[in-house]
């Protein structure tokens, strides 16, 4: 029973001496990747990674936002187009009780129309041209392909910040064990 024990704690302190290995290699494979010689340069490169990765979360949100707006703008527009012969049928209505009864069966259409309208209005500052709906779309569509291609470099940043926590941790593990080794060494010589 003590045996299996024992071997219990020698298999944890087996996993945890390849965990750092692991780390350590790890560890290795950035700093050579980023050429690093001495700690100026590490903090240099920990710095320029993250503001790399400040600044890609920024121009992420940037591109959602004005993806969002451009998609209200396009849904807008397509709904006031959608909408718009019910709208001009209602319009043209010259009978007030016609007129009625043909909103109370269109109503949903006819708001809907009103909404996309005064959206449009408001979006276009009273220019009275059609709204520029093909510039929205291809810039809709720009904007996506540099939001995905951004999102791939994020996540790769987000890998080397990983790296880089994990060197940090790593660095106050080492200096940790070699204080202990060092106490350890001098309690030794003073016996």
């Amino acid at each position: 029973m003590m045996k299996h024990i024992a071997d219990g704690k020698n298999l944890e302190k087996n996993w945890q001496k390849v965990r750092n290995l692991q780390t350590q290699a790890k560890i290795l494979i950035f700093i050579q990747s980023h050429n690093i010689t001495d700690m100026a340069q590490l903090v240099q490169t920990i710095e320029t990674i993250n503001k790399k990765y400040k600044d890609l979360a920024d121009n992420i949100r940037k591109a959602e936002r004005r993806l969002d707006t451009l998609s209200q703008h396009i849904t807008q527009y397509e709904s006031r187009r959608a909408h718009r012969a019910v709208y001009n049928e209602y319009a043209k209505l010259k009978d007030p009780k016609k007129r009625e009864a043909y909103y109370a069966k269109h109503s949903a259409e006819i708001e809907a129309f009103k909404d996309a309208r005064d959206y449009l209005g408001a979006v276009m500052n009273g220019r009275t041209d059609p709204p520029p709906i093909k510039d929205w779309k291809a810039e809709q569509k720009k904007l996506t392909a540099a939001k995905y291609a951004a999102c791939e470099r994020y996540y790769a940043l987000q890998d080397e910040v990983r790296s880089v926590e994990q060197l940090k941790g790593a660095e106050n593990i080492m200096r940790e064990d070699a204080q202990k080794r060092q106490y350890t060494l001098t309690q030794g010589m003073e016996l």
